[in-house]
């Protein structure tokens, strides 16, 4: 059991570092859009950028219990 234990907790952690990469590369693409002058593009770009936050967080939250 530490063995599976061990590997749900790595789990975990990828799965909130992979959010937080996602929101990162769309705050990026957010950035790029402004440059462009793409407010469109941009606003979406933001939305996407705070959604993987917010999936970051709630993973987050819910995985301290453990």
């Amino acid at each position: 059991w530490k063995e599976e234990m061990m590997l749900v907790q790595l789990e975990m952690d990828w799965t909130c570092n992979f959010f937080l990469w996602k929101a990162t590369q769309w705050g990026d693409r957010m950035r790029e859009s402004e440059e462009k002058r793409l407010p469109g593009h941009a606003c979406y770009s933001g939305r996407q950028s705070q959604m993987y936050l917010l999936l970051a967080q709630n993973a987050e939250a819910a995985f301290q219990d453990m």
